[in-house]
């Protein structure tokens, strides 16, 4: 692949994963998730109904984190392909899994939505709106084990690959398991997720790392085979 192009398609993806970064973070911990009381369906309504421009703000982060997303999962593919075109499908194919997971689960925060903004007096609206928002949580674990394969798939690809930031790699490594681990959290043991969430430091970290490797070194550090 011609150096200017691979640098383009680099700089592109590198600005696609800090869209997504900063867009997943702040949607989940600064605009939805201060909104949930997990036991209190009825405070939840009240902290959403106060906050309405936030929570359907919220919404669009998110959409424009998984639109994102897909656009950078054919990027990488494009970037790692000359390399390893096994692992660079594979890595592309899990991680647009889980944009598809994703998306689909945004239409648990549409129906939560669609529930408190409704008119006239539905009963049981808080219950079922709580309800739909805690699905939102479980679906967002799940989907993040498709990506926790797509990031082992990059680790391998970094680590077997001369030239490139084997640190990254190990990094990635480490995301891996915390991804997965997490989902199978939520399913056999969903009350030890909440004391697993520190883990979530290390793909943070490596998918940092990542980002900003593709934005400032990938081009110079990543040469493809003829």
């Amino acid at each position: 692949m011609p150096r200017p192009i691979l640098f383009r398609l680099a700089k592109a993806a590198g600005l696609l994963y800090l869209v997504i970064i900063v867009t997943g973070l702040s949607s989940e911990l600064l605009l939805r998730g201060p909104l949930l009381a997990p036991d209190n369906a009825l405070q939840t309504a009240i902290n959403i109904s106060a906050n309405m421009t936030g929570f359907r703000l919220s919404l669009l982060l998110d959409l424009v984190m998984i639109l994102s997303d897909v656009a950078l999962a054919c990027l990488i593919y494009l970037i790692f392909a000359p390399i390893s075109p096994v692992l660079a499908a594979l890595m592309s194919a899990f991680r647009m899994v889980q944009a598809a997971i994703l998306g689909a689960n945004l239409f648990n925060q549409t129906m939560a939505l669609t529930l408190l903004t409704l008119p006239g007096d539905l009963p049981g609206r808080e219950a079922l709106s709580l309800a739909s928002l805690l699905l939102q949580a479980q679906g967002y674990d799940l989907g993040l084990a498709f990506f926790g394969v797509s990031c082992g798939l990059l680790a391998l690809i970094l680590l077997q690959s001369p030239g490139l930031p084997r640190w990254i790699g190990w990094l990635m490594a480490g995301a891996a398991p915390v991804y997965v681990a997490g989902a199978a959290l939520r399913i056999i043991a969903p009350g030890g997720v909440a004391a697993f969430e520190p883990a979530y430091v290390v793909p943070l970290l490596a998918e940092l790392a990542f980002c900003l490797w593709l934005l400032f070194r990938a081009a110079q550090t990543f040469t493809p085979r003829p």
